[in-house]
């Protein structure tokens, strides 16, 4: 199976060669418009291993070109196994990749020594070890169906009735089944009826993960949070996977209700009637009196603090880069931000109602200068929000083009900068505090 440049945007090139030069095996990952000859790359690679392992007296583990980086691994018997790849890449990733395609190799040839044997029947094993190890490019070449959206809804529905539950468990597992205590029949049957709320959605995720293309986009979540310079794969994945804004906003939503907490601007504010503008609000939310309490309005400034990091953020981001293919760069920074904005959630719960009616503070007034409500409010939020800073830093400049006009680093900033003063202009006509 060869792979077509659309595929492969971050795997370049593979060589498996003796350190003085015999070659075993080649593999062009993307379509050059050149012919590559490959003698004289494995040539030169052996030669600059070589002199780097004589001269040095050291063997040369990687170098990097303008936009990619060779990578070298020696094993046993001489045998060199070099991988180029875009700078971009996971280095982790491709010193695992490296090693099982060394392992395999040993495998199913054992110690080769044949001048001359080009061993092309490997591209096989190539193809399924990538497609094992690094997931992400073979989604390519699936396509979402309409039930794979459908799956995507229903499985963000399940999450967000989990947040509630969360949230709610005194109301809505204790006291219920307490109340129900004097009767054991109607207790038996709260008993099961809860089971079954709570039960019956794990199944029903069991089985769109295993059936449907749902569990990838969970998958790159899962994989991007705990090593967030992976972020560079979005490159690679398709459109579809922009469903993930609709899967951010619905659980940022569900945290800041259920939480009843909002984050905004580096502050966080419980979310209760009166709690923003003023006691002549003081009053509970209603739809039939909308009016009477500013409860909307904090939602809708929370939901502002979702649209600006995950949309204006990555707007002017792309913008400053001064990147022709800027609508490309922005797609990769809203899925990644869309991602990254997950660390927000531990604000809008810290700082919510629920939380520190746990902790005893009084969500009216909480005394900021007590010890226990510095070390229980203020320092997690500071550590979920720069948590949240770092971890968009570090993905948004591994989806950002090689060649640029403006510093990555220096865009970053600048756009954090902006985006916080857009939060305020919104904060400020919106709901100002009185």
């Amino acid at each position: 199976m060869r792979y077509t440049q659309e595929e492969f945007t971050l795997l370049k090139h593979l060589l498996i060669l003796t350190t003085y030069g015999q070659i075993f095996y080649s593999q062009e990952f993307e379509k050059a418009e050149e012919t590559v000859d490959i003698a004289l790359t494995g040539g030169l690679m052996s030669a600059i291993y070589s002199m780097a392992s004589e001269t040095q007296r050291e063997k040369i583990s990687e170098f990097e070109l303008v936009t990619s980086r060779i990578l070298f691994k020696e094993e046993r018997n001489d045998l060199l196994f070099v991988l180029t790849v875009d700078k971009r890449m996971d280095l982790k990733d491709t010193d695992e990749l490296l090693s099982m395609l060394a392992k395999r190799f040993f495998e199913k040839y054992g110690e080769v020594r044949i001048d001359g044997l080009v061993l092309t029947d490997f591209e096989e094993d190539v193809t399924e070890i990538v497609n094992k190890k690094i997931w992400y490019f073979g989604v390519q070449k699936k396509k979402f169906k309409y039930y794979d959206y459908l799956a995507t809804i229903v499985t963000t529905a399940i999450l967000c009735w989990y947040i509630y539950v969360v949230f709610n468990i005194p109301t809505f597992i204790w006291h219920r089944l307490i109340d129900q205590l004097p009767s054991v029949g109607d207790f038996i049957l709260q008993l099961l009826f809860l089971i079954g709320v709570i039960a019956l959605p794990i199944l029903v995720l069991y089985i769109l993960f295993k059936h449907t293309q749902v569990r990838n986009i969970f998958r790159f979540n899962k994989d991007y949070l705990t090593r967030p310079t992976r972020a560079s794969y979005a490159l690679v994945l398709p459109n579809y996977f922009l469903i993930q804004i609709f899967i951010s906003f619905a659980l940022f939503f569900s945290f800041m209700v259920f939480a009843q907490g909002y984050f905004t601007e580096i502050r966080a504010y419980p979310l209760y009637a009166g709690g923003l503008l003023g006691e002549q609000y003081n009053t509970p939310f209603s739809f039939s009196d909308i009016g009477a309490s500013d409860l909307g309005d904090q939602v809708l400034i929370g939901s502002i603090t979702w649209f600006t990091w995950v949309i204006i953020f990555p707007l002017i981001y792309s913008l400053m880069l001064g990147e022709k293919k800027w609508v490309t760069t922005y797609k990769n920074s809203v899925f990644i931000t869309s991602i990254s904005i997950i660390l927000l959630y531990g604000c809008l719960t810290i700082g919510g109602v629920k939380y520190m009616e746990v902790f005893g503070f009084d969500v009216r007034n909480p005394t900021p200068g007590l010890i226990s409500y510095q070390l229980a409010v203020i320092m997690p939020l500071n550590i979920f929000f720069y948590g949240f800073l770092l971890f968009m830093g570090i993905g948004i400049n591994r989806v950002t083009p090689q060649k640029t006009k403006v510093s990555s680093l220096l865009a970053i900033w600048v756009s954090i900068y902006l985006t916080l003063i857009s939060q305020r202009i919104f904060f400020q006509v919106w709901a100002p505090v009185v």
